[in-house]
């Protein structure tokens, strides 16, 4: 886990300079209580704290009455209309409960792993230890909390002679300065997998675990047909979308003019590499064929410190537009923690990620810049396709390949024609900069960093589009490359599921008048199905074959859930096998019976993955489980031999 020491300086500036009042520097002190009039009698305890200094009652009536009408805090109106400032505000908020505050430039921020977070203190905060040794916490505390943070301390005494309070602009400045990767996580942690669940997850948990043992007293009629009713829907969900994306997939738009060079923008391509030595040759010269000018694009290569024999291997096939930046250490060890940091470095208008096993098509920028100028800005991404180029007789390879094909050039085309939201790729995503740094960036906690963006970008009312283009791959050669890497990205999915669903009304409001539904009963149903796949197999084999005790065999409340449990099955066969086979189609490679009849046991191992991945997020979240590349016999250039 990720945390960050504070350094404090040997005294706080006074507040004669922020106007802050002696007892914010001592932990223990609180300020005396004077008399309240009673036009202030109901208003928060820090409001009438700046009354005390000189805010103006009379000025605040009518803003407090705003408040209550929009059901917001009375702080919260304050700051809006800059009556007050940050330092104000949070000093008063410090006074009010006892703890020093920090104000700007009075601490830095440095990695610390092994300090957990404060327990019940879900804002952005700050860990370490000050510059005599001792242990504190900078924390934002949310506006017109003052009442929780004094429950917080008071169920939790230990904190008080550790924390501090601050200000956001303060808080994102040490952070900055420290590591700008762990920007998203500290600042907005409430879209951030730092956690892996909030307080509020964790009883709604205990209820649902609560009600899923209540639901055992029913009969087990009941039960089954109710268990089998949900995968049902779910199975006919993902199968009805996949049916649909293969009767009517088209091919992706491209630019109906493209730019001339004196109109493309500046371009930023971030390269995050770790361990691949093997690959950097091949990966430099597809780099270098982009048909985008040199004076208008840059290359960052984002390399862990310890890495350096990917360092040695790059350095001498470097570009003048190309560079190598080193990340700073601290953990987690992710990709899209050195995403996060290469977009502070970065200075393109337009951002996208290549892996390192990639070799995208040479036009790939130059369309896609093409049409970011032709749609609207509230596109905020366009993804390339993704496409194996190597033929294997290794069944997951194989598959794998032909999974990507219905993938990218049958479902997501689909979705994208359509207008509803759909996942990202992991890689050839073009983003506008402005609406990338809005929505803030890459979450280096969430394993599945596309995944996460795209529902972060759709929930902040941006579209997401497919690019007609195409970045060539290297499938994984064998099970426990393959079985690796499914693991992670059902991990990711699961991890980002959890954090959409971490504030419920926050989800409700951001749902409202979208697409993005579209999106999460899909990810559900896929979820749902893959969850249950081995068990409804086995429960129609055991049936069927009349080879075991089954409860309910032979009447007419079994019957109905065998016929659920068939069509759950069968329609996500069928609907894999359309989309594969419009989606080969569409690259025009071969497709045989026998590709199509190991789907089930395709299936049947996706479900083990997705098993591996609920017991990994819950013994290892953040892990990264990385895919080794340059295994495969590629052909020298981007052409498929599939």
């Amino acid at each position: 886990m990720r945390h960050d020491v504070i350094e404090a300086s040997a005294r706080v500036r006074s507040l004669a300079q922020e106007r802050a009042p002696p007892s914010s520097r001592s932990p223990s002190a609180r300020r005396v209580v004077r008399p309240r009039s009673a036009m202030t009698r109901d208003w928060p305890e820090e409001v009438a704290l700046l009354c005390d200094r000189g805010l103006a009652e009379a000025a605040l009536v009518p803003l407090a009455r705003e408040a209550r009408r929009c059901g917001l805090p009375l702080g919260r109106v304050l700051l809006q209309r800059g009556l007050v400032s940050s330092d104000a505000y949070y000093c008063a908020f410090a006074e009010v409960c006892g703890v020093p505050f920090l104000c700007r430039g009075s601490f830095r921020a440095r990695h610390d792993p092994a300090f957990p977070p404060p327990p019940g203190f879900a804002g952005p905060l700050s860990i370490g230890r000050t510059a005599r040794g001792e242990t504190i916490v900078a924390v934002v505390p949310p506006v017109g909390g003052t009442a929780a943070f004094l429950d917080l301390l008071r169920r939790f005494p230990g904190l008080r002679g550790r924390v501090r309070i601050t200000t956001p602009e303060a808080l994102a400045e040490a952070v900055a300065i420290a590591d700008p990767g762990a920007r998203l996580s500290l600042l907005r942690s409430e879209v951030s997998a730092r956690r892996l669940l909030a307080p509020g997850q964790m009883a709604t948990g205990m209820a649902m675990l609560l009600a899923l043992l209540l639901g055992m007293l029913l009969p087990l009629s009941v039960l089954l047909i109710l268990v089998s009713l949900m995968v049902t829907v779910a199975g006919m969900v993902l199968g009805g979308i996949r049916l649909m994306a293969g009767i009517g997939a088209r091919e992706s738009p491209r630019p109906g003019h493209s730019l001339a060079n004196g109109q493309l923008p500046f371009y930023t391509v971030l390269v995050p590499l770790y361990r691949e030595a093997r690959v950097v040759e091949q990966l430099v010269a597809s780099l270098a064929a982009l048909d985008y000018p040199a004076s208008r694009l840059e290359v960052l290569f984002l390399l862990e410190a310890e890495d350096r024999e990917t360092r040695a291997a790059l350095m001498p096939l470097l570009h003048p537009h190309m560079r190598c930046i080193e990340v700073p250490e601290g953990s987690p060890r992710t990709k899209p923690r050195a995403l996060a940091h290469g977009l502070e470095l970065a200075r393109g208008e337009l951002v996208t990620v290549f892996d390192g096993e990639d070799r995208p098509e040479p036009a790939q920028l130059r369309l896609a810049a093409s049409r970011f100028a032709e749609l609207p800005g509230s596109v905020a991404a366009l993804q390339a396709h993704l496409a194996v180029d190597h033929l294997s007789r290794n069944l997951f390879a194989r598959q794998f390949l032909l999974e990507y094909a219905g993938l990218f050039d049958c479902l997501l085309p689909f979705l994208s024609a359509q207008g509803f939201p759909f996942p990202l790729g992991g890689t050839s995503n073009h983003f506008r900069r402005e609406a990338l740094e809005e929505v803030g960036g890459w979450d280096p906690y969430n394993v599945t960093e596309d995944a996460d963006l795209a529902v972060r970008l759709c929930r902040a009312g941006y579209d997401l589009k497919m690019l007609g283009s195409t970045t060539f791959e290297e499938a994984p050669i064998g099970w426990r490359a393959w079985h690796g890497q499914r693991t992670r990205w059902l991990k990711g999915w699961l991890q980002t599921l959890l954090v959409a669903v971490r504030e419920p009304h926050a989800l409700i409001r951001d749902l409202r008048g979208t697409l993005l539904p579209i999106l999460g009963l899909y990810v559900l149903a896929m979820v749902t199905t893959l969850a249950a796949h081995p068990v409804f197999v086995v429960f129609l084999l055991l049936y069927g074959l009349d080879a075991a005790p089954i409860p309910l065999a032979g009447t007419l409340t079994g019957d109905c859930i065998a016929v659920l449990a068939g069509v759950s099955v069968v329609l996500c066969y069928a609907s894999m096998a359309v989309v594969t086979l419009r989606g080969a189609a569409m690259r025009r490679w071969p497709v045989g019976l026998l590709d199509l009849m190991v789907i089930p046991f395709y299936w049947l191992v996706q479900s083990l993955a997705f098993y591996a991945a609920v017991v990994d997020l819950l013994r290892r979240p953040h892990d990264w489980c990385k895919t080794e590349h340059g295994v495969a016999k590629r052909p020298v250039h981007g052409r498929s031999q599939a």
